[in-house]
């Protein structure tokens, strides 16, 4: 069983016993395999308080995810920020 294949099925799994939940999910469902994205990007993205993205990352982070990127800068605070990125596998077009 490939890494992909493992992580999605952990996904479904965390999904189905309400460890990821509607909000998580929406986030989720917003972010493209193919960036990174800031917190603050994401709360904009999603429409989401920062304090609930915020939270819903750090449990996406836990439960692995997103991975956690080196520095860069956020291109709507301009501040240093760690952007998230999703872990790599096909979320999209296998889950949602």
């Amino acid at each position: 069983m490939s890494v992909a294949d493992t992580s999605i099925e952990a996904y479904r799994e965390h999904k189905d016993t309400g460890k990821v939940g509607q909000q998580a999910t929406a986030i989720l469902n917003q972010m493209s395999p193919d960036r990174d994205y800031s917190r603050k990007e994401l709360a904009r993205l999603t429409g989401f308080e920062l304090a609930s993205v915020c939270g819903r990352v750090n449990e996406m982070l836990a439960l692995g995810l997103l991975d956690e990127l080196p520095s860069r800068k956020c291109s709507i605070t301009g501040k240093n920020i760690h952007p998230v990125k999703l872990r790599t596998h096909a979320y999209q077009t296998t889950l949602f």
